[in-house]
C-alpha cells in the first residue's frame, strides 16, 4: 500500500476492491493489529496501540474478515465476553427474550428505541442479524452464523468507530438491507463513523463516501475525526 490518505468523519465510508488489494491490511493498521512501514496514522485523536486512546479497545468496534470467536462460547457468552472487555457492566449486557424487530422500524430514532426498550439490545441484535438461539455454541454454527455473531459482538458496546471487514459476504438481500438501515441510523443519530470494506459494487451506494482499492494502491487519508 502506498500514498494512503483521506479524512472521513461521522460517515459511512465504503472501501471497495477485489481480494488481495490491501483492504484488510489497512483496516488491521487502523485498529493497531498491524503497522505501516512508514508514515503516521491518527485515529480518534491518537495512535493505534496507545492505551490512553482505547484503540484497540472500547472506542472501536472491529469485525475482522476471519472468525475470532471462542468456539466453546454460546451466542450469549460471546456477547457477555465482548461486552465486559469493552467496559460494559452486567446491567448493560441484558438478555431479553420478547422483542419484535418490527418495533424497531416503528420507533423514530435509535435513542427513542433504546429508551423505550432498554432490555432489548441483545435480542435486537439477534433479530436484526438472524442469529442462532442464544444458547447455541459457536463450534456448532455454520460459517455464516459465526460471522453474524462476530458482527453483533462488534456492535454490542456502542463504539465511536465501527470497522467492518466484508461483513455482508454471503448474506441474503433482505438481511443486507436491514444491516445497512441500522448502520445509517448509527451514523445519522448517534454520530458513529462506519468504515466498511466490500467487493459488492452495488453495496457502496449505501455509503456516504467510497474509495477504490486496486493493485495494492489506495488513495485516501487515514485521519479519522481527530
Amino acid at each position: 500500500m502506498r500514498n494512503v490518505s483521506e479524512i472521513f468523519p461521522l460517515s459511512r465510508y465504503g472501501l471497495l476492491g477485489a481480494s488481495g488489494c490491501g483492504k484488510t491490511t489497512m483496516l488491521s493498521c487502523i485498529v493497531g493489529i498491524r503497522y505501516f512501514d512508514s508514515g503516521e496514522l491518527w485515529v480518534l485523536g491518537g495512535t493505534p496501540g496507545n492505551k490512553d486512546f482505547g484503540i484497540p479497545g472500547p472506542r472501536v468496534g472491529y469485525m475482522p474478515q476471519d472468525i475470532a470467536l471462542v468456539k466453546e462460547f454460546s451466542v450469549s457468552n460471546a456477547f457477555y465476553y465482548f461486552g465486559r472487555i469493552n467496559g460494559l457492566d452486567d446491567k448493560e449486557i441484558v438478555y431479553a427474550s420478547n422483542y419484535s424487530l418490527t418495533i424497531f422500524h416503528e420507533v423514530s430514532t435509535l435513542n427513542n428505541f433504546f429508551i423505550l426498550f432498554p432490555e432489548a439490545k441483545l435480542t435486537f441484535f439477534s433479530k436484526l442479524l438472524q442469529l442462532p438461539p442464544l444458547n447455541h455454541l459457536v463450534k456448532n454454527m455454520s460459517g455464516g452464523e459465526q460471522r453474524r455473531v462476530s458482527f453483533a459482538s462488534a456492535l454490542i458496546h456502542n463504539p465511536e468507530l465501527l470497522i467492518l471487514d466484508e461483513p455482508t459476504v454471503g448474506l441474503d438481500p433482505n438481511l443486507r438491507k436491514d444491516i445497512w438501515d441500522y448502520l445509517k441510523k448509527l451514523t445519522q443519530e448517534k454520530g458513529v463513523t462506519v468504515l466498511i470494506s466490500t467487493h459488492y459494487i452495488h453495496e457502496t451506494a449505501e455509503a456516504n463516501k467510497v474509495s477504490l482499492s486496486f493493485t495494492n494502491l489506495l488513495k485516501l487519508i487515514l485521519k479519522i475525526f481527530v
